[in-house]
Order: structure tokens, then C-alpha cells, then sequence
């Protein structure tokens, strides 16, 4: 059997190909997905530090409380890249996020839902019809866009949701700096649509200032911004004690995180369905910021902290 390397390079390259000869097998000729075996379960995330703890707690699971043989293939690519190695079978399982999938990926819906239970619904149906794959139970966590306020800023003001920055933008004299990334302060779901759908003053007593992505939670944390965008599971905001300010008008969609896998394997396994939901019930957006902050700001191997939690929580 390949090194897990050698098919995780060839599956970023696409194609779905092996791409040498093998014991004299014609180049080309024989697929990944014929590679495991066949009560193999490869288990893929995208390259970041979320998808990566998400993909090892389904691993551990799968390995501890089934029979099956799960192959290691976290780390895979982007989105693109994890939906098409699912959609070929040539991974098993990858967490995708419901406002990704009803977004980005195929058939690409522009409609807004802003209800996370109708959306959840409308992907699951959907990605069964066009493309055979399974949504199962969504986890409560949500890494939608948010917007962060310094937390001196937000006692000071009393400001913790949006209408009520937008009641105080509109009463107030002092101006107050909002710290956006270049892609959220063009596009229409993003800065001017969440002005038009708050009612935002949209001159006088907002400074807005663009700010490169990875900037964005240090300039808010340590007061050169009063507010900022970030992303509402990113362990940062524990790291500078920033307020979230409540969604409480839904323009954002849900991007809640579930395990997205083929019908057809669901059907072959069906002990897969119990594992992964047991893991999905409890896992909410504050429990994932706190496993993100134990990989990216303490160094923690990913692995292991899913593996620990697993632990904690009775699933292992």
C-alpha cells in the first residue's frame, strides 16, 4: 500500500489517478479508492487548525468503537479539494461547514438562509439528490463572520449585539474604528450588506479601516480598532478577550460543522451514523475555541487534544 504522503500528494494534484506504474499495473489505470481497503474508511480535512482537530475527532472515534480500519488523510487541501476527493470516493468523510456547502460548492446557492435548522435541511437534502453524499447531525458550533469588539470599548458602550451598535452609532458623537479585511469590506454578504441590513450610519461616526487578515484580532485586542471581523471560532478571541456582538437580526448565514460522508458507505457502515453524531451533539462553538486555542496559540499536536477530548467527554 502507498505511504499516506504519496496518496495525500497525489490526491492535491487531482485527477483521482495513481500517477506512476505499480508491480506493473499501467500508469493511470488503477484508482485511489481501489488502494484501501475495502472496509477502509480514509478520513480527510482541510488544512487548518479546526478541520484538522475535526477530522481527528472522527478518526479516533471510528477507530476506538468500530471495526473498521480508518486511514489518516487530515491535512488534504481546501475546499475544492476535499469535496471532490468525497465525491469520488477517494476519501470517506470530511467535516464541511453548512454555509460553505450551500455557498461554494455545487450547484453554489446564492439564496440567504439565515435560520441554521432550515439550512442544515436544505444542504442535506440537496447533497443527497445531486451528488449522493450524507450530511449527518450538525454540531451547534458556527464559524460564521463575526464582529468583535475591544472589550474596554464594550464596557464602555454597553454595545453587545449589532442592532445595538447600530443604536449607538446613531446616537452617538465619538467615532468609532472598525477594522475590516479587503475581501469582507467589498463583498455584498459582507461590510455593505450588514450596513444596509443594521441601518448603519453610513458617514460620520464610522472610521473604517482595512486591515490584513491575520492583524485583525491583535488590533482589536489591544485597542488600535474598537471593533473588527473575525471568524466566531477562532481561539483569539480567548487569547484577547474580545466581546462577540450578537447576531441578534441573522444576516449571517450558519456555517455549523458537519460530518459529510457517501450515502452508500453510510449504508455499508451504518455504525459510522452513531459515532460521528455522539461527537457532533456536544460540540459548540465555545468548546471548538477552546480545542483551536490548545493547537494554534499552546502548540498542542492536533491529534492529541482530539483524542483527550474524546476522553473527557466518554467517547473513548
Amino acid at each position: 500500500m502507498p505511504t499516506q504522503n504519496t496518496r495525500r500528494s497525489l490526491l492535491k494534484t487531482g485527477g483521482g489517478l495513481a500517477a506512476t506504474a505499480i508491480s506493473g499495473v499501467t500508469a493511470g489505470c488503477l484508482t485511489l479508492a481501489t488502494q484501501f481497503r475495502s472496509d477502509s474508511i480514509p478520513i480527510g480535512s482541510k488544512r487548518f487548525t479546526e478541520q484538522e482537530i475535526l477530522g481527528y475527532l472522527a478518526y479516533e472515534s471510528l477507530d476506538a468503537n468500530t471495526d473498521l480500519h480508518v486511514d489518516d488523510q487530515t491535512g488534504l487541501g481546501g475546499t475544492t479539494t476535499n469535496f471532490q476527493a468525497v465525491n469520488s470516493g477517494e476519501i470517506q468523510l470530511y467535516w464541511e461547514y453548512t454555509g460553505t456547502a450551500w455557498q461554494t460548492l455545487p450547484p453554489e446557492q446564492d439564496e440567504v438562509i439565515p435560520d441554521p435548522e432550515e439550512l442544515y435541511n436544505r444542504v442535506k437534502e440537496e447533497f443527497e439528490t445531486e451528488h449522493g453524499l450524507t450530511f449527518l447531525e450538525r454540531a451547534p458550533l458556527d464559524n460564521t463572520y463575526v464582529l468583535m469588539a475591544n472589550p474596554e470599548w464594550s464596557d464602555q458602550t454597553g454595545v453587545e449585539s449589532l442592532s445595538g451598535l447600530a443604536s449607538y452609532l446613531t446616537e452617538t458623537d465619538t467615532e468609532t474604528t472598525v477594522a475590516l479585511n479587503a475581501e469582507f469590506q467589498d463583498r455584498a454578504d459582507g461590510w455593505p450588506g450588514l450596513v444596509d441590513h443594521y441601518e448603519f450610519p453610513e458617514e460620520g461616526q464610522i472610521d473604517v479601516r482595512n486591515i490584513e487578515s491575520g492583524l485583525l484580532y491583535q488590533v482589536v485586542g489591544e485597542g488600535e480598532a474598537d471593533i473588527g471581523v473575525g471568524f466566531n471560532t477562532d481561539p483569539r478571541i480567548l487569547q484577547f478577550d474580545l466581546q462577540v456582538l450578537e447576531d441578534d437580526e441573522h444576516f449571517f448565514p450558519g456555517y455549523n460543522a458537519a460530518p459529510m460522508i457517501p450515502t452508500s458507505t453510510i449504508e455499508s457502515h451504518p455504525s459510522i451514523r452513531e459515532q460521528l453524531n455522539e461527537i457532533s451533539a456536544d460540540l459548540t462553538t465555545e468548546q471548538i475555541r477552546e480545542l483551536n486555542n490548545r493547537v494554534a496559540i499552546d502548540n498542542a499536536n492536533p491529534q492529541t487534544v482530539a483524542r483527550e477530548y474524546l476522553r473527557e467527554t466518554g467517547v473513548l
